[in-house]
């Protein structure tokens, strides 16, 4: 089988030393067997932007590329917020509750007192003193449990004998 031999220092195979004018030069080819040198200054890369040449990319550049905002953070309490979700830093005092009010806004409950009760009231949780349908009243002994009226659900604690009762209506 016969050899074939190329000598490759050929003036057209070897990159003319005219294209690194500048430091920090990278070659790069926009055209088939076409070098051109690409000069980086501090800060950039090499890339595309869509369908255009190769060139050097600057900080703007890959933030286009990559959908992100000038100065953007990982995680910082205006992004989270439009975001829609709630941080640490959204609760003021122990024992706020968040909760969706009209239009998926987020708001703050805040933290209960003694002897009030978390209910639904039009539609959103508020701090009530009525609990609703069962009443335990404190001061209920065999005498006053018996005056109480008679209602499916109505209950009493009896407090000299730490018994509690709930009234079941047949019928």
């Amino acid at each position: 089988m016969a050899a074939t031999w190329k000598k490759l220092a050929y003036a057209d195979d070897v990159p003319a030393l005219t294209l690194f004018a500048a430091a920090h030069t990278v070659l790069a080819s926009n055209v088939a067997n076409v070098a051109v040198g690409v000069v980086l200054a501090a800060n950039e890369l090499v890339g595309r932007l869509g369908t255009a040449n190769i060139a050097n990319l600057t900080a703007a550049n890959i933030r286009t590329i990559i959908n992100v905002e000038n100065g953007a953070q990982a995680c910082n309490a205006v992004n989270v917020g439009a975001a829609g979700a709630i941080m640490e830093t959204d609760f003021a005092t122990i024992g706020q509750m968040p909760y969706a009010s009209a239009a998926n806004t987020v708001s703050m409950l805040g933290i209960g007192a003694n002897g009030k009760v978390l209910k639904v009231t039009d539609g959103l949780p508020a701090w009530e003193t009525d609990p609703g349908g069962i009443a335990f009243p404190e001061t209920a002994n065999a005498t006053t449990r018996a005056a109480i009226t008679a209602a499916n659900g109505q209950g009493c604690f009896q407090l000299d004998t730490l018994e509690a009762y709930v009234c079941t209506v047949a019928g």
